[in-house]
């Protein structure tokens, strides 16, 4: 796997195996059981690191989650992903998203992460980005790779409308599970409560 190309953040997860269909979960906005912020975790996935990194933070942070996915599914076949991936990032003709996009006015810390495609932020979370204005919020990138973040966090804040974004993390995608990986976002979740 070349470093940039998308699903080099493992042999897993490479562009396409988000389902489709938007799903989200934000029924605590209301409350945060941990006292902290309300915080929403959005992400987009493809084969499966990042919804695992989404979903432990959901967990650390007592926070709401919501899938970002495309409305036509990427192709299975490795080769014919990737160059799916590069062509919508060279052509800027991004995918159309399935679902109503969440409403972020009761969240003041939003977690938004995607896996590296082609050195860059992936074209379903860019087309998010492209839709969404944060108006003011506290945002944060994450990102899953297998060879290296390249521009992912400097394009995602270019890209992150009317947001204050905060310091970004990157993560090897193949140890989005293990144990090190959880005290790595621990820290991280500490560092953002002091930004």
């Amino acid at each position: 796997n070349s470093a940039g190309a998308p699903g080099a953040e493992s042999a897993a997860e490479h562009p396409g195996n988000a389902k489709s269909g938007a799903t989200s979960d934000t029924s605590g906005a209301d409350a945060n059981p941990q006292g902290g912020p309300k915080v929403l975790v959005i992400y987009y996935s493809y084969s499966g690191n990042t919804k695992i990194v989404a979903e432990r933070l959901r967990e650390k942070t007592g926070g709401d989650i919501y899938a970002v996915e495309t409305e036509r599914a990427y192709p299975e076949a490795y080769r014919d992903v990737t160059a799916e991936a590069k062509r919508e990032l060279e052509t800027r003709d991004l995918p159309a998203l399935k679902g109503a996009p969440p409403d972020l006015a009761p969240y003041n810390l939003i977690l938004v992460g995607g896996p590296v495609w082609w050195y860059t932020v992936p074209a379903p979370l860019m087309k998010f980005l492209e839709q969404t204005d944060f108006m003011g919020k506290r945002v944060a990138a994450f990102c899953t790779h297998g060879g290296g973040p390249g521009d992912y966090l400097d394009d995602f804040k270019t890209q992150a409308k009317n947001a204050v974004v905060l310091s970004g993390i990157t993560l090897w995608g193949a140890q989005a599970g293990n144990r090190k990986t959880g005290s790595i976002l621990d820290d991280w979740l500490t560092k953002l409560e002091r930004e």
